[in-house]
């Protein structure tokens, strides 16, 4: 309360500074494109930059950026996609219940990919990483179940969020695309560098709740599991 941290947030913000950080070149990866061919990170140098959303569909909060919450990513991508390419890294599963269990085949994977792309009318590539999370790992530790990149044409990370939270994406995006039209005439522009802490913005949405509470239940997790939810639990208690 009161702006206070958990002791864990050092270990935290540690632990996800130490992979592809900010300013590093993105690791390049070779990744399997749902019901597609396959695909290199660097196939997108010089010409195009890339958000790299990872996610799956044990995971409410991966779910409910997609096309429910406001601004959403399928919706970004419309404004976007021209100018920057989307990729959808498919993960392990981020809160594995009794109907939604862990992948043991690379199949079960690309099953559960399709249901994500089919359930959510997912409109950009669909990334699937192997068994292990190679992919993931190179960019993350895999306790983040969903992280956010963005790579710009250079291959440079200029934006990365611990969770994805639709909500910060379109001015990230919108500066990104400045300056990628501006490299093109400038000689330099103009950058700033910024950290920060913030709440995510995607729980307080009452369509993304009822959403989440229905997630659980497809995945077969226990409301509990996913800890108290902002704008629904509060009610129960009166806060």
């Amino acid at each position: 309360m009161g702006g206070a941290l958990s002791d864990h947030w050092p270990d935290l913000i540690a632990t996800f500074r130490s992979r592809a950080p900010l300013g590093s070149m993105a690791p390049d990866f070779k990744g399997e494109v749902l019901d597609g061919q396959s695909v290199w990170l660097s196939d997108y140098r010089d010409h195009k930059s890339v958000l790299i959303v990872f996610g799956s569909l044990a995971c409410p909060p991966c779910v409910t950026n997609i096309r429910i919450n406001d601004p959403n990513l399928v919706g970004l991508y419309e404004t976007y996609g021209e100018a920057v390419e989307f990729l959808y890294l498919y993960t392990r599963e981020g809160h594995p219940g009794s109907k939604i269990v862990p992948h043991t085949t690379m199949e079960d994977k690309r099953q559960n990919a399709r249901r994500l792309k089919a359930e959510e009318g997912i409109t950009f590539p669909i990334v699937i990483d192997d068994l292990v999370g190679t992919i993931q790992r190179s960019f993350v530790h895999p306790h983040f179940n969903n992280p956010v990149f963005l790579i710009n044409r250079a291959g440079i990370v200029t934006y990365k969020s611990a969770w994805l939270d639709a909500s910060e994406l379109p001015q990230v995006l919108e500066d990104q695309v400045l300056w990628d039209r501006s490299a093109q005439t400038d000689a330099t522009i103009k950058k700033s560098y910024s950290e920060r802490i913030r709440p995510l913005r995607e729980p307080y949405d009452v369509n993304c709740n009822k959403r989440i509470k229905r997630l659980m239940d497809d995945i077969g997790l226990p409301q509990i599991a996913m800890g108290a939810i902002p704008g629904i639990d509060s009610e129960k208690t009166g806060g």
